[in-house]
């Protein structure tokens, strides 16, 4: 598009940069020379030395054929006479910096429907930012009454796992939210849908009333109350036979960096072959450990664990877990496993011991001594 930028300063200079490289025909008009000039080599922007409010300048810079005039001028009534200016000389549509709310009237009269009220969105986004500062960033929309903004969903958020539709459907979720994006944390955007999966550490873009974003934000990143989440899951820990040398402060460490998942019935958990990077704790429900052919070999019920062995190991996965039933598992991973443990090299050591003796009985085979073996931690 063909695009007239009234002003040259901060503002009119980073819009004309980011228009040029969206690869916009951008013409600035600035009455400083120097400035202008500094434009037209840094930004690749046509530039006009004149003033903005003035008929003759405005026909040098094009304004007839103009898609879009933008008036970021640096007073109020500069930015109202190159309006009124442009909306006689041209078809173009024309968007205004307003400074002073006070001249949103005029402005309207003078037909500029596309205003941007600089100290409104400067305020609403400093206050949302003092109020919430889970919110990464923030829009104002609609006067103020909605907000278009960012969050990050916490490692051990309750709605990770959870689809767009689930959440929407909580009790208690203000039902006029809506998710209008999701980012990885690689910067991939995509545009949800009601299966979206929410993941942690994955940022969701939506728009909320500003009356309704306290709620919204609590939905979205409540975790499980410490004490009501952790005891059951360590005390399912305290079942697994290579745990046993944690103490209850170490083990309680290791419940802390657990991901907590919840997955419906009939999901892959991870198939044989994949890499062993974490196992699973289960704590409602219950997971289906399949062989070649789907042939199953056992049933893992609330309070039971698996996928332990290619962790310590290094190896691929033996077998492919599958959910059962809708689930709430517990995901301990090697990086968390193995910061708790290695503070301690004599617990290390006794954990080495004791996952040789299941190898050795599982294969059965005598245990090797423990100066023999090789344990994960140093892979």
């Amino acid at each position: 598009m063909r695009i007239v930028i009234a002003g040259g300063g901060r503002v009119g200079s980073v819009l004309a940069a980011r228009l040029v490289a969206e690869q916009h025909t951008v013409t600035v008009i600035e009455r400083d020379s120097t400035t202008c000039t500094r434009i037209f080599e840094e930004v690749g922007a046509v530039t006009v030395c004149g003033d903005a409010t003035n008929p003759q300048v405005l026909e040098s810079a094009g304004i007839a054929t103009a898609d879009v005039a933008a008036a970021v001028l640096a007073r109020d009534p500069e930015n109202l006479a190159f309006a009124m200016l442009v909306r006689s000389m041209s078809s173009a549509r024309v968007m205004v910096r307003m400074l002073d709310t006070s001249y949103r009237d005029a402005y309207r009269l003078a037909g500029v429907k596309e205003l941007v009220a600089e100290a409104e969105v400067v305020v609403a986004k400093m206050s949302t930012a003092i109020d919430f500062p889970q919110v990464a960033g923030s829009l104002p929309l609609a006067g103020g009454d909605a907000l278009l903004f960012e969050l990050a969903i916490p490692q051990h958020a309750l709605v990770a796992g959870k689809t767009v539709a689930q959440v929407r459907a909580l009790e208690g979720f203000p039902r006029e939210s809506l998710f209008i994006g999701v980012v990885d944390p690689g910067g991939q955007t995509v545009v949800p849908d009601g299966s979206t999966v929410l993941k942690a550490a994955h940022t969701v873009i939506l728009v909320a009333r500003r009356t309704q974003l306290a709620q919204v934000v609590e939905f979205l990143t409540a975790e499980p109350a410490t004490n009501a989440s952790l005891t059951p899951l360590t005390q399912a820990l305290r079942k697994v036979d290579f745990l046993a040398p944690l103490s209850d402060q170490e083990l309680a460490a290791v419940a802390r960096g657990a991901e907590f998942l919840q997955r419906p019935a009939g999901t892959e958990i991870f198939k044989k072959g994949d890499p062993g990077e974490s196992f699973f704790v289960v704590l409602a429900g219950e997971v289906r450990m399949l062989g070649d052919g789907g042939q199953q070999l056992g049933t893992i019920t609330p309070g039971g664990f698996f996928g332990e062995l290619a962790l310590l190991t290094g190896e691929p996965r033996m077998a492919t877990a599958v959910t059962g039933s809708a689930c709430e598992l517990a995901v301990v991973g090697r990086e968390d496993f193995r910061s708790v443990v290695m503070g301690s090299p004599a617990v290390a050591l006794e954990m080495s011991r004791i996952l040789g003796q299941r190898l050795s009985r599982a294969q059965g085979v005598p245990a090797p001594s423990p100066h023999k073996r090789k344990g994960f931690f140093g892979r």
